[in-house]
C-alpha cells in the first residue's frame, strides 16, 4: 500500500506530515467511536479486505463535517476501499456491482482543507486515473471514461488526456468542452474558421482571404512547425477559445484533433489538391527552400529531380493519402461536420468556392465585395504563396513509372473515394 494517504493507527488523526489533530467539538464517546472506526478502516484497507474498509470509512465519514480536519483524508481513504473492491469484484466477473460502486466513488468530492492543496488533488485524481485503467483493460469502456473524466475535473495532469482520447476513442463519444477547460462555456465560445489542408493547395491565399473578410484572428494552433506534425496545440486552443479566429493547418484527422474539435465547436474546411499536381508543386518549393524544415535537409541539395520526386512519393505523399483518409471516414462516422474543397475549384472561380466556405459557416457578403478582396490580396503577393493558380503538371513532370507508383497508394485505403485528388 505503499504511497497511499491513509489516517488512524493511534489515538489521534495523524496527517501526512505526522502532525497530531484534535478534534475539539466532537464528545468523547463520539471521538472515540471515530477513532476507532478509521484505524479499523486502515487496518481493512492494509490486508486488502475492502468490504470492511469501506463499511468503517463510511460510517467515520458520517461523523464528520466537511470543515472538521481530515475530513477530506477520509473521502480520499474511502476512494481507494472503493477501487480495491472494484477490482475485485472485476476479477469476480461481478460487473453490474463494480458499476454500483463506481458510481458512489464518482460522488466523492474533496470539499475541506485540501480542495486547495495541489499535491493532494493530485493523488486524488490519480486514483481516478488508475480506477480508469482497470475499467479500461475489462473492456468497460464507458465506465473508463467516466473516471478520466472525474479525474481531469479534480485535477488534470499530464497523462490524463491520453487516457481521455484513447476512452473517447473506445467509447466512440463526443469529446465536450469540460474535458478540457472550464474556464469557457459553449455559449462563450468564439467563431473558428478552420482550414485542415494538404501543403500547396492555395490554403494560405485562403486563409488571408478569410481574414480579410472576416476580420477574424488569423491563429495558428501548433506548438511548433517545421518537422512537427500540426496537431491543434491544446493550450493554444483554450486561450483563444473565445475569440472568433481564422486557423489553417496541415493537419490530419487524429482521433485527438478531432476531440478538441468536437469539444471547442470546429467545423472545418478540408482543402484538397490533385495529388500529381501536388508533387511538382512541392518539388518546387522545396527547392526554394523549404528542405530546411524537411528531414531530408542535410542531402537534397545533391539530389537529381528523379530523385527528389521519388523521395516525395516515397515519404511525403502517403501522407496525402492518411489526410485523405482520415478526414474522409470522420465523415462517414458522423463525427464532425466538414466542407471539402479542392485546389482546381478554387482557381477555377475563387469567389464562388469563398461564399460557399462563408455560407458554411453562417457568414455572408456580397459577390462584388469577396471579388475586391480578392484583387487586394492577390496584389500583394508575399501573403499568399500561390503559384498563379497553375493546374496540370503533374501530368507532364511525373514519369509513367511515378504516376503509377503514386496510384498505387490507393489499394491501402479501399473504402476510401480518392478523386478528390485525382485519383
Amino acid at each position: 500500500m505503499q504511497g497511499l494517504s491513509l489516517i488512524g493507527s493511534g489515538s489521534h488523526f495523524i496527517g501526512q506530515s505526522g502532525q497530531t489533530i484534535d478534534v475539539p467539538h466532537l464528545s468523547g464517546n463520539v471521538y472515540s467511536i471515530l477513532q476507532q472506526e478509521v484505524d479499523l478502516g486502515v487496518q481493512a484497507l492494509k490486508r486488502e479486505s475492502a468490504d470492511m474498509a469501506v463499511t468503517f470509512f463510511q460510517s467515520a465519514l458520517q461523523k464528520l463535517t466537511v470543515d472538521q480536519p481530515f475530513y477530506d483524508h477520509l473521502v480520499h481513504n474511502l476512494l481507494l476501499s472503493y477501487k480495491l473492491l472494484i477490482e475485485k469484484l472485476l476479477k469476480q466477473g461481478d460487473t453490474s456491482t463494480a458499476l454500483d460502486f463506481l458510481r458512489a466513488a464518482l460522488r466523492l468530492e474533496i470539499r475541506g482543507e485540501m480542495a486547495e492543496d495541489s499535491r493532494f488533488l493530485s493523488k486524488f485524481a490519480g486514483a481516478f486515473q488508475n480506477l480508469g485503467i482497470v475499467f479500461f483493460q475489462n473492456s468497460l469502456n464507458e465506465a473508463s471514461l467516466w473516471c478520466y473524466r472525474k479525474a481531469i475535473s479534480v485535477h488534470p495532469g499530464p497523462g490524463s488526456y491520453v487516457n481521455l482520447t484513447n476512452s473517447l476513442s473506445a467509447t466512440g463519444q463526443r469529446a465536450i468542452l469540460s474535458d478540457f477547460t472550464t474556464e469557457i462555456t459553449p455559449e462563450q465560445l468564439g467563431r473558428h474558421l478552420f482550414i485542415a489542408c494538404v501543403p500547396k493547395s492555395a490554403s494560405t491565399f485562403l486563409k488571408n482571404l478569410l481574414v480579410n473578410l472576416t476580420g477574424y484572428r488569423d491563429l495558428f494552433t501548433v506548438y511548433a512547425a517545421g518537422q512537427t506534425e500540426h496537431e491543434i496545440y491544446l493550450p493554444t486552443l483554450r486561450e483563444s477559445a473565445g475569440l472568433d479566429t481564422v486557423t489553417q493547418q496541415h493537419c490530419r484527422a487524429s482521433d485527438a484533433n478531432v476531440h478538441l474539435m468536437q469539444a471547442f465547436g470546429i467545423r472545418p474546411v478540408i482543402l484538397v489538391r490533385n495529388v500529381f499536381d501536388s508533387v511538382m508543386s512541392l518539388l518546387d518549393f522545396y527547392n526554394k527552400g523549404a528542405f530546411q524544415t524537411s528531414f531530408a535537409r542535410a542531402d537534397w541539395p545533391a539530389l537529381d529531380d528523379e530523385t527528389k520526386i521519388d523521395l516525395l512519393i516515397e515519404n511525403v505523399i502517403p501522407w496525402y493519402f492518411q489526410f485523405v483518409a482520415s478526414w474522409d471516414l470522420v465523415e462517414k462516422q458522423k463525427r464532425l461536420e466538414v466542407h471539402w474543397l479542392s485546389y482546381e475549384d478554387l482557381v477555377a472561380d475563387k469567389p464562388s468556392s469563398v461564399l460557399k466556405v462563408l455560407e458554411f459557416y453562417g457568414l455572408g457578403a456580397s459577390r462584388r465585395g469577396v471579388e475586391q478582396r480578392i484583387e487586394a490580396i492577390e496584389s500583394e503577393e508575399r501573403k499568399i504563396r500561390f503559384n498563379k493558380g497553375v493546374t496540370g503538371r503533374g501530368r507532364s513532370g511525373l514519369a509513367d513509372r511515378q504516376k503509377e507508383q503514386i496510384r498505387r497508394l490507393t489499394r491501402y485505403y479501399p473504402s476510401t473515394d480518392f478523386s478528390r485528388i485525382g485519383l
